[in-house]
């Protein structure tokens, strides 16, 4: 460390500095040139030493300016226009964001926009044509005005005017006459409507309904219950009855201390006591405390079609694709929409019974759906479907559930309409039909099964990839599968069972499909579980008459031209 020497006055050093010639003013120096004349110094001149170079820093070149911009800094949201120069855009060397986003869709072409494209380019060509007939005619109508004028003037003769028009043609106009275009409106409106002619099968051809006496309880099996429980030493009695007309429900009040594990128990005993071969305890009723014992009836009223349509909203005849199969035990009807149901499984090996399910959702919807909105394809080695391929709904011809192309036709339709809707920026056929025209809308496609088990047991693995691939898309794109299920023997794959959203089962022992069937009795009674609930429900399934059946399609055949 240096230590600072301490500055003093060198006394010396400022003798030496005095005793120098002063410093002159310019003004007062005389400086002569060449030729002896004095002139005057410049006010200016150059300095005589010489700047020291600047140091150079390393790295220098490399240094960022100030100036350059950075991630940080805040461009103006515009450019601020010069009131000298105006505003200087700069040459565009880089592409932005937007140039860049369109270039993806260069080479796109979309059927919906381009055909709005060429409506709009014709639309536009009809007026530049229609403006240029206009122009056309005002001319016309000037120049011989202005002819007309110039022979009057001269004192030419005028010609002869052309006798009087009818009343109708006389008004003139440059567009035409005023009497044809309200001609032409008229008949345009007057004329006949051109589309298919189509009108919905009557309830009247539907049959008969239920017998009005299906709801009048047993009072001797009602007497029967309340002695039983008298004698089992257990506190209960029969406060009401219900009834579809295949199964009663008779609701019993029990004690608050009686516990629920001991259900079974009196289930054995009381039908014993009873000497019932079929009963099954409901405990608790919803919004009760009460249990109810379901017995089948020995005169039992058959659930005709005709009552399910009129005791249900599908006798407002809406285009909603809902659909019914039966009544439930406490005499409500079970009806729900086609696209929530998704697809639809059939389980057990009830044949006499199992036909009336899809006949039931099949009519539900030809009832209020022409064949622009429904098409119905079928399934099958057997002809109990043969009926449903001679009307207008059909959507091709029956195939077998072995053949390996069986559904090679519903995977074709099934790609089409996935690309359609992709290109459409649609995903759902709701969506797609309110966004296309009437002549391209889609029909929702209704696929029947009839024998599933012989598809999954054939071997068969394009046809069961084929299957999948339609369970797992096809609901969207408004496809729907019905299968039915016969086999009870082999159960269902897992993945497959959760691919078939809504479930109906029939009687079964083992118990494979849905829990509680082996409760059932054998015939027409089914459980049916529904995507948007877990617990199911009882159902008796409403029964078709041929005759029907017949005279619903004779309809559809005649008036669905």
């Amino acid at each position: 460390m240096t230590r600072r020497q301490n500055r003093k006055f060198n006394k010396e050093r400022h003798d030496k500095d005095v005793s120098k010639e002063a410093f002159k003013f310019p003004l007062d120096i005389d400086i002569s040139d060449d030729a002896g004349t004095k002139s005057s110094p410049p006010l200016y001149s150059e300095p005589e030493y010489v700047r020291r170079p600047e140091r150079q820093t390393k790295y220098r070149a490399s240094k960022p300016s100030v100036k350059r911009p950075t991630r940080m800094t805040i461009s103006k949201a515009r450019q601020v226009p010069s009131s000298i120069h105006g505003l200087k855009k700069p040459e565009r060397t880089e592409r932005d964001e937007r140039e860049i986003y369109l270039e993806k869709f260069k080479n796109y072409n979309s059927v919906i926009v381009d055909k709005i494209v060429r409506e709009r380019t014709e639309r536009e060509r009809r007026k530049d044509k229609q403006k240029m007939k206009e122009q056309q005619q005002r001319a016309e109508l000037a120049a011989l005005k202005k002819k007309r004028d110039a022979e009057k003037a001269n004192g030419e003769l005028v010609r002869q005017k052309s006798p009087a028009r009818e009343k109708k043609n006389d008004t003139l106009s440059v567009l035409g006459t005023k009497q044809e275009k309200l001609r032409e409106k008229q008949q345009a409106s007057t004329g006949k409507r051109i589309g298919p002619n189509a009108t919905q099968p009557g309830i009247s051809m539907l049959g008969n309904a239920q017998a009005a006496d299906y709801k009048e309880p047993n009072k001797a099996l009602s007497e029967k219950i309340d002695a039983a429980f008298t004698k089992l030493n257990v506190e209960g009695r029969v406060i009401s009855y219900t009834s579809n007309g295949v199964i009663g429900r008779y609701e019993v009040k029990l004690n608050r201390a009686f516990r629920v594990s001991n259900i079974p128990r009196l289930n054995a005993a009381l039908k014993e006591e009873l000497s019932l071969g079929e009963l099954r305890i409901m405990s608790p009723l919803i919004g009760t405390s009460n249990i109810g014992l379901e017995v089948p009836l020995e005169n039992v009223r058959p659930i005709t079609f005709r009552t399910l349509f009129e005791a249900s909203s599908l006798k407002l005849r809406k285009s909603d694709y809902k659909f019914v199969i039966g009544k439930t035990v406490d005499d409500k009807i079970f009806s729900y929409e086609l696209s929530k149901a998704g697809h639809v499984l059939i389980y057990g090996n009830q044949p006499n019974y199992d036909t009336n399910v899809i006949d039931n959702i099949l009519l539900s919807l030809l009832m209020n759906h022409n064949p622009n909105d429904l098409k119905v394809a079928i399934a099958a080695d057997n002809d109990n479907y043969d009926d449903y391929l001679d009307i207008p709904h059909s959507f091709s011809s029956r195939v077998s559930p072995g053949d390996p192309e069986a559904l090679k036709i519903f995977m074709h339709e099934l790609n089409e309409r996935s690309v359609q809707f992709r290109r459409a920026h649609v995903r759902n056929i709701q969506s797609y039909n309110s966004r296309v025209k009437f002549e391209s809308r889609k029909a929702t496609l209704v696929i029947i099964i009839d024998d599933l088990s012989a598809l999954l047991q054939n071997k068969n693995p394009e046809a069961v990839r084929s299957l999948i691939q339609i369970l797992k898309q096809g609901k969207p794109l408004g496809m729907h599968v019905i299968a039915n299920y016969a086999t009870t023997d082999s159960g269902i794959r897992y993945e497959l069972l959760q691919l078939l959203q809504t479930k109906i089962a029939f009687y079964d022992a083992d118990n494979n499909t849905v829990g509680g069937t082996d409760e059932l009795t054998q015939g027409n009674d089914a459980l049916a579980v529904i995507p948007t609930s877990n617990k199911p429900n009882r159902i008796s399934m409403g029964a078709v008459n041929k005759i029907v059946k017949q005279s619903v399609f004779d309809h559809i055949k005649h008036n669905n031209r």
